[in-house]
């Protein structure tokens, strides 16, 4: 699989991690468990094929999707069937900008997988032709850019840009050493919002409480480090970042995951969040 990933200049940078553009030449034969990252992904497929999800981790129903679709933040994995072959083209936002661009509350995303026809209408609609066009990564790019900087704006702002609350933004600032659950507190104290008004301005920037997106940072910090395969053993991990001992850290992950962090098989380094699984996906749900 050919993968190409482009960081946006400003103000886009501001929300949006990166455009990405992928080609597999075959089929894929094992489906994945998707795992949380705290943040929205917008993926158009550029072929006809349909693709299988589950809705969410406990889920036996299959979503079926093809011609573009919103994950919404989730709350722990959830499953996607083999992939077919072809390009697809997508947009990974950055926490809590997402809804700016969509023009709907995220909350109203989370945990689901909306089509873009339904959040976009017939601009949706044209929005695909227009990538279907591109004949490079490079085009497919330009094309998602220019679409997501005209939603920047509103006429009744005078034309800037949607910001992030100043808290929410203070919050998700926040590094590694922020995200054991006893600092959650402290966090809050320091964008000055009593606990309930913060956590309200928190979930409706992201979806997310802040408490669950910062365990989410740190199982994400888990993954990274088994993905490179640089650590020393899973006691010193979960020290590391901040989990009581390894029993919290194989609990923690079980649930985000659905495995242990011992048979975590992710697609390669930089896609820690696709952990390849069995390939009897499609054969399970019905």
């Amino acid at each position: 699989m050919e993968l190409i990933r482009y960081h946006p200049n400003a103000p886009l940078d501001h929300y949006v991690d990166c455009f990405w553009w992928s080609r597999r030449d075959r089929a894929e034969v094992f489906g994945e468990h998707m795992l949380p990252s705290g943040s929205v992904q917008m993926i158009y497929p550029l072929h006809d094929a349909p693709i299988l999800c589950a809705p969410s981790s406990s889920s036996r129903n299959a979503l079926v999707w093809s011609a573009g679709i919103v994950h919404g933040p989730q709350w722990t994995y959830y499953q996607s069937g083999p992939k077919p072959a072809g390009i697809t083209v997508g947009v990974a936002f950055r926490p809590g900008a997402a809804g700016a661009i969509l023009g709907h509350p995220v909350t109203e995303l989370t945990d689901r997988h909306v089509s873009i026809d339904a959040l976009w209408g017939t601009r949706g609609r044209e929005l695909r032709e227009q990538l279907l066009e591109a004949k490079a990564p490079s085009a497919a790019f330009r094309v998602l850019e220019a679409e997501l900087c005209s939603r920047l704006h509103r006429p009744l702002l005078l034309h800037r840009p949607l910001l992030l609350h100043p808290a929410v933004a203070q919050a998700l600032a926040c590094r590694s050493g922020d995200w054991e659950s006893s600092r959650v507190a402290e966090v809050q104290r320091r964008t000055g919002y009593s606990p309930k008004h913060f956590i309200a301005l928190f979930r409706a920037a992201v979806g997310l409480t802040p408490k669950h997106y910062y365990r989410v940072q740190r199982f994400t910090a888990v993954l990274r480090a088994l993905a490179s395969s640089n650590i020393r053993g899973l006691a010193d991990l979960a020290a590391s970042v901040g989990y009581s001992d390894q029993a919290h850290l194989t609990r923690e992950f079980r649930e985000f995951a659905g495995v242990t962090p011992t048979r975590y098989r992710p697609r390669d380094s930089s896609s820690i969040l696709h952990h390849r699984a069995h390939d009897s996906f499609s054969k399970d749900l019905r």
